[in-house]
Formats: structure tokens, sequence, C-alpha cells
């Protein structure tokens, strides 16, 4: 496959931490999985379920909106990182994403670096370290990208993204049916050293960037599956509105599955419908 620069596209934190401010899914309003005290070395978000689903479209101001248009995004949780270096009021964030533009383009798959600003906004970013300043936070994307067909909506039931953070490198995979893509140390860890801190991962369908929102239309129906490898057999829990990307989408929470399929690794459900005013749920297991 063809290895490339990423995308000159950004995947923003929340534009509010406030709980409810909306109905729908993403902006903050996300189940995630969390594994604390114990660090996450790979994550893995898959979709066990898939109802209904026509089409996804991305619509909004700043990413990149039309037909077919969304994004998958491994997030970590914001966490201390010596990357800050002297900037005060900072947190690191790490994003594997893939990029699913509109029409029949190549999707893109590869890693976001982020410098989170949790009081306003920094005066600069770290000199010679290939951050940019966006306003709210310094950003960067892993040196390399990975560009793989488009995948339809209609096959996310087919799709699973794992993202590992090692101390010699971080690697993002995402496999479609019996096709595999991806690329190991696709950057260095020690951009944010999330190999040391990952203890939460956020995993769903959600607009293609600049916190955009991805319109299912028809009656969805998606279970959403996050495996998280710490070496233990813990139960995880599955805290509420814990979500740290900044992209939403237009369904709604409802109960979770009654019997998850145990994984190899401890493991959440949650699952998301297009009709509002269902008891929502998330359900947490051990590894097998």
């Amino acid at each position: 496959m063809q290895c490339a620069t990423p995308p000159r596209l950004w995947f923003p934190v929340p534009r509010s931490h406030s709980k409810g401010v909306h109905p729908n899914v993403g902006d903050g309003q996300d189940y995630t999985i969390d594994t604390s005290p114990h660090v996450i070395s790979k994550a893995i978000g898959a979709f066990p379920m898939v109802k209904g689903v026509k089409s996804v479209t991305s619509e909004g101001c700043c990413g990149e909106q039309g037909l077919n248009s969304y994004s998958l995004q491994l997030n970590s949780q914001f966490f201390q990182t010596a990357a800050c270096g002297s900037l005060a009021n900072c947190l690191g964030w790490e994003q594997f994403v893939y990029s699913n533009p509109p029409g029949t383009s190549q999707g893109a798959l590869f890693i976001q670096d982020w410098l989170v600003a949790t009081q306003g906004s920094f005066a600069n970013c770290p000199p010679s370290a290939g951050w940019q300043d966006v306003g709210i936070g310094c950003v960067q994307n892993s040196p390399f990208g990975v560009y793989i067909p488009n995948v339809a909506a209609t096959d996310l039931q087919k799709v699973v993204e794992t993202g590992v953070a090692a101390s010699d490198g971080d690697s993002i995979y995402l496999s479609v049916g019996t096709n595999e893509y991806g690329m190991k140390n696709v950057q260095s860890d020690g951009i944010t050293d999330l190999a040391a801190h990952w203890q939460s991962a956020e995993f769903n369908i959600i607009g293609n960037g600049g916190g955009d929102d991805a319109d299912f239309a028809g009656k969805s129906h998606v279970t959403i599956s996050i495996a998280a490898d710490t070496g233990h057999k813990t139960a995880p829990t599955c805290p509420a509105d814990s979500g740290t990307t900044g992209e939403s989408n237009n369904l709604f929470f409802a109960s979770a599955p009654k019997k998850p399929a145990l994984t190899k690794y401890p493991s959440i459900e949650f699952t998301m419908v297009s009709q509002s005013g269902r008891k929502a749920s998330c359900d947490a297991e051990p590894g097998s």
C-alpha cells in the first residue's frame, strides 16, 4: 500500500467539558475503557453488531464533509507528559486515526499527537519538536501514514482498529475483513510518551475532523467493543462522559448487550441507536 505523509486534518478536543451539552454521542460524551492503575500497551476497537446503517455523512464547518466521510478514532486519555516542557496547564493526548474521505478516494491511517492547553492557549509551542500551534494547543501528525482503499460505512462490522504504544515506537493497524493494513513504529513513542501513561481509551465512528458530526441515515444500530491489553485479567470500568475528542455523531446511547462475547483482553461494550429516549448502559468484562 502507499506510504505517504498524513493529511493536514485536525481532530480537536471537545468544545465544552460540560456534561449533557447535547444528547448525541461524542464531543466529550462517550464511554471509554478505563484500566487504571494498569497501563495499556494495545487497544482494539471493533463493531460486533451493526444493523440498519445505509450511509454516513460528515457535516460541520472545519473537517472533511461529504457522503461516506467519517473518522474512526482510538484515543487516549489526557495525561501528564514531559513533552510539555516548560508549558503550564499542559497535557498530552494521542489519537490513532482512520480518516475516510467522501467519495471513493483512499482513506488515511495515521497517529495524531497533541499538547492540550487546559486553560486558554499557549503563547508558543516547544521549539524544534515538530509542533504546530493551532490556538487550542500544539499538534503534529506521525511522520508517516498508510493510504488504504475507501471503506464504506455499510462494511463497519468488518472493521477492527488497533493502536499499540511501546517504548520503541507506536503502531497503528486497521483490518477490513481478511485484509489488514497498517505500519509498525509509525512514530516514536517519545513524542508524547504514551506507553508509560495510557490507562483509558475511547473508540467510535464520528465526524471527519474539525469537530464535525457523522450523520447516520435511517434507523441505525451500532454496538462498539473496546479491548485493552494491560497484562492483567481485571475487569475495567467504562465511565460515561469521558470521551476526549471533539467530533461526534447523531446517534444516542442505548442499553449494552446483555451477553457480550468474552475477548482475550479486558473489554467494554456499548450500543448506539438512531432513536432517543433509550436507557443507556455499558458492560465491562475481564479478559478470557
